[in-house]
């Protein structure tokens, strides 16, 4: 089995790893500016004749591929010292695919048939593109752990995030604000410039993953299953069954890990109405699809103010703290929705500044850093995709959301748009559980 048992080899791999993920991550977030799923995705499907159903069909469909098959790569990578064949390969094929998007935009308003070609082309590439990520990110984070120590590990996490979050304010409001709003670029040729830029963004986040120095395995990682001890590990690997029927123990030894994995669904339901956020503004206050720029980058902003307090929460207090204060964000957000945000389309910018920090990468970047920091490294892979499994239910959150938009409209009862308030109440639910959540060293 592989191993890095020179200290000087360990960091050479540590420095270089830092710059070819940062490229990774960085180029990936900005990639996302360009299109984003809250922000200017869901303008992008409504100009191309995309109901709510449809919107949040499409967001549960790049969900769904996103969590649904990570454990299955678990159980084919777990224990292996080379994972970066595998994340090479499924990266590639995967993100190739995105640079046809701009092609299928520049002719959607040929005709209603070419229209609806561009619609189901576009959410196809994504769904695509989104499985090919969730089939990436077991190795992704395996070859992650390896590289960085505990302290390390969650310094990246933030400095990435900080890094695409400075880039995505300017993308979001110079470039895609100007792209919208650019009466030179009428639609749907605005559309194929975005789609066009954030493929591009994706390549270079590809050339981020193609540069990784893939660290080997630490000696100190155990097989799977105690009897799996001495010789090869897998040839005495066990079988897909025998896998999968140890997930009910790993599930009963792991009470924590069972709390965690709630929260997280429960917290990710705040999903249900992402989409619907920047439908919701434009059609209340009348403003045109240049807010989408606006609000993607007040979300931007939202990431680069909120990503480092989790950080100094999970090192200066716990993991559990930094879980603990993301959950308050994530409820305050579609509480802001329902009042301040009312008040005006600046006001409302709150809920994507608030949405940024704490409902997209935020919860990723907290969740994951409590998991690594929980699990013993033998576990490791098999928990990571675990969690993602029992959060895949989540893909039916916008799906559900898009049940109360009528015409491009969120239903209300009583003045207050119905889905927003069941959001905040299933959110509070998460919440109450954090406060529960046992600290890790």
């Amino acid at each position: 089995m592989a191993t890095d048992q020179n200290p000087d080899a360990g960091l050479r791999h540590e420095r270089w790893n830092l710059a070819a993920l940062m490229l990774d991550v960085t180029f990936f977030a900005l990639g996302m500016a360009f299109i984003d799923s809250s922000a200017v995705l869901p303008l992008l499907l409504e100009r191309l004749g995309a109901t709510g159903v449809v919107i949040g069909g499409a967001a549960a469909l790049r969900s769904v591929g996103l969590s649904g098959f990570q454990i299955f790569v678990a159980y084919q990578l777990h224990g292996k010292p080379r994972q970066k064949p595998w994340l090479a390969l499924i990266a590639t094929v995967s993100r190739l695919p995105l640079l046809a998007m701009p092609l299928f935009m520049i002719y959607a308003d040929k005709s209603p048939s070419m229209r609806a070609v561009a619609l189901w082309a576009i959410i196809t590439i994504l769904a695509f593109w989104s499985l090919g990520d969730g089939l990436g990110y077991v190795p992704w984070m395996e070859i992650v752990a390896r590289t960085f120590s505990r302290r390390l590990r969650g310094r990246f996490f933030a400095s990435t995030q900080i890094a695409s979050g400075l880039g995505s304010i300017a993308i979001g409001m110079v470039v895609v604000r100007t792209i919208l709003h650019s009466k030179h670029l009428p639609y749907p040729m605005n559309y194929a410039l975005l789609t066009g830029l954030a493929a591009l963004m994706f390549m270079v986040s590809l050339a981020g993953v193609l540069l990784i120095r893939e660290p080997g395995l630490p000696l100190r990682a155990a097989p799977l299953l105690e009897e799996d001890s001495g010789g090869d590990h897998r040839a005495q690997f066990p079988t897909l069954g025998a896998y999968f029927r140890r997930v009910p123990a790993l599930l009963r030894d792991n009470p924590v890990f069972v709390n965690l994995s709630l929260i997280q669904l429960l917290l990710g339901f705040g999903a249900a109405s992402a989409p619907f956020y920047v439908l919701y503004a434009t059609s209340r206050f009348n403003i045109g699809d240049e807010w989408g720029g606006i609000y993607q980058a007040i979300q931007a902003f939202g990431v680069v103010a909120l990503t480092p307090l989790w950080t100094v929460l999970s090192e200066r207090r716990s993991p559990a703290t930094a879980v603990r204060a993301l959950a308050a964000a994530v409820l305050l957000t579609p509480l802001a929705a329902l009042t301040v945000g009312a008040l005006s389309p600046w006001a409302f910018g709150i809920v994507f500044f608030l949405m940024g920090g704490s409902l997209g990468w935020g919860l990723w970047i907290v969740m994951n850093h409590y998991l690594l920091s929980h699990v013993s490294e033998q576990e490791r892979p098999i928990y990571v995709a675990l969690i993602n499994l029992l959060f895949v239910p989540s893909a039916l959150f916008p799906w559900f959301g898009g049940v109360f938009v009528r015409h491009g409209l969120l239903v209300k009862a009583a003045g207050e748009p119905i889905l927003f308030v069941i959001t905040t109440a299933v959110v509070l639910v998460g919440f109450i559980l954090s406060l529960n959540l046992a600290h890790v060293e």
